[in-house]
């Protein structure tokens, strides 16, 4: 008779609570990694949307009007002495599927991010203010989502 070499089920098991195991260790840092991109995202897009609002308002001696599809900053909206665009493309969904949303009013210039985790949002609010609270500073988040200043006079 023909003796067959094969694993044991006591190997098997062996090597699959080994595998278990490293995936335990390894499977956070992989988490981690995927927020801390989404946060540094965020933080870009945020960026380039303040710098060509400033391009803008450098240009045309007033600040572009609110949006959520960068009219303005990426077309022409027709104002006196625009050399745009300003922005390649306007961020079409943030890193956790809201949509930005650039306002203005008479004194102030912000722009919002929807559906901003309040964890998510306190990570961006450090690396962008130095974590100041949700209240405070140029970051602000609540439940809807995450609001950066571009400017207040």
């Amino acid at each position: 008779m023909k003796k067959r070499k094969a694993f044991t089920l006591i190997e098997l098991i062996v090597v699959i609570a080994i595998i278990a195991v490293l995936a335990a260790i390894v499977a956070p840092s992989a988490f981690k990694a995927i927020e801390k991109g989404k946060v540094s995202a965020t933080i870009g897009d945020f960026k380039s949307i303040k710098t060509s609002a400033m391009a803008y308002y450098a240009d045309t001696g007033q600040w572009p009007a609110g949006m959520t599809n960068g009219s303005g900053l990426v077309t022409n909206d027709s104002v006196s002495g625009w050399d745009g665009p300003y922005l390649e493309k306007w961020p079409a969904r943030g890193a956790w599927g809201g949509c930005y949303t650039y306002t203005r009013n008479t004194t102030h210039r912000w722009v919002s991010l929807a559906n901003v985790t309040n964890n998510s949002a306190a990570k961006v609010d450090q690396q962008v203010d130095g974590g100041d609270g949700s209240g405070a500073g140029s970051v602000t988040w609540n439940s809807t989502g995450l609001t950066i200043v571009v400017t207040n006079d």
